[in-house]
């Protein structure tokens, strides 16, 4: 199977920067999220986090994801591994996200409301 080399060394290396900062931003909003108690996954919400990171982004995990695999699709030097962060973007955003939000807005109500009116869904 052809690999479609597209980024040569040492230029993939940028990748790593990449992965790091998606590292970072995964591993900071959780950790945001357990100092403020609140659930991770399908639980009821207990309040709305507008802290650190999240003062920047409403889906600062997600947003992790997307920027450590665009960090490992350049890293790995490969075009067809371009797609795995764009097919994860769209499920994320189309998916996932409205069903949060609509969960976050049945749950805290005016706060949520607010701070979706803030704060931007990706950066």
């Amino acid at each position: 199977m052809p690999t479609f080399n597209i980024i040569s060394e040492p230029y993939n290396y940028i990748g790593v920067v990449f992965i790091i900062i998606g590292l970072y931003l995964i591993s900071s909003s959780h950790f945001i999220f357990k100092k403020h108690g609140t659930p991770e996954k399908f639980q009821p919400s207990t309040c709305v986090v507008n802290s650190g990171i999240y003062r920047i982004s409403r889906n600062p995990m997600y947003l992790g994801g997307v920027v450590f695999l665009i960090g490992l699709a350049v890293f790995l030097t490969n075009v067809i591994s371009m797609i795995i962060p764009v097919m994860f973007f769209l499920i994320i955003d189309k998916m996932f996200i409205p069903f949060e939000e609509e969960k976050m807005g049945k749950e805290c109500g005016k706060d949520y409301s607010i701070y979706k009116k803030n704060v931007r869904r990706w950066i």
